[in-house]
């Protein structure tokens, strides 16, 4: 009944429940803090120490491994995180990644070369895959 929801008893409880559910925007930000200790690494060098700079095939390679994140039900944000960078050519977008999400890029990177092959490869081989 609409009238049971309007009541005071009912609307205190409603309130009780927000005050206890909803984090401390101080705490929500420590959180977050935290979540960040676990991103060790940059999407954008990722390829560059091999001598591979194609943003665009790199871009393709993050969304390919954000979509199977969520397939297979794991949060996306606790294992990629969107930052500004400075480069030569102005400022640009790129992502501090985890073990996982920079793993999953590399399997994800299309590519012929024999070295980026390899490295799947043995990215394979190491995960029993």
């Amino acid at each position: 009944m609409l009238t049971a929801i309007t009541d005071t008893p009912m609307r205190n409880m409603i309130a009780e429940y927000y005050r206890f559910n909803r984090p401390d925007p101080v705490i929500e930000w420590f959180i977050s803090r935290m979540n960040e200790l676990r991103y060790r690494y940059y999407a954008s060098e990722l390829l560059e120490e091999l001598g591979h700079t194609d943003e665009q095939k790199l871009h393709h390679s993050i969304r390919k491994t954000m979509a199977v994140l969520r397939l297979t039900g794991i949060p996306v944000q606790k294992h990629f995180t969107e930052i500004y960078r400075y480069h030569p050519t102005g400022i640009r977008i790129d992502w501090k990644i985890s073990v996982l999400a920079c793993s999953l890029i590399i399997i994800n990177y299309e590519s012929p070369e024999e070295d980026i092959m390899a490295m799947k490869q043995a990215l394979l081989e190491y995960l029993g895959v």
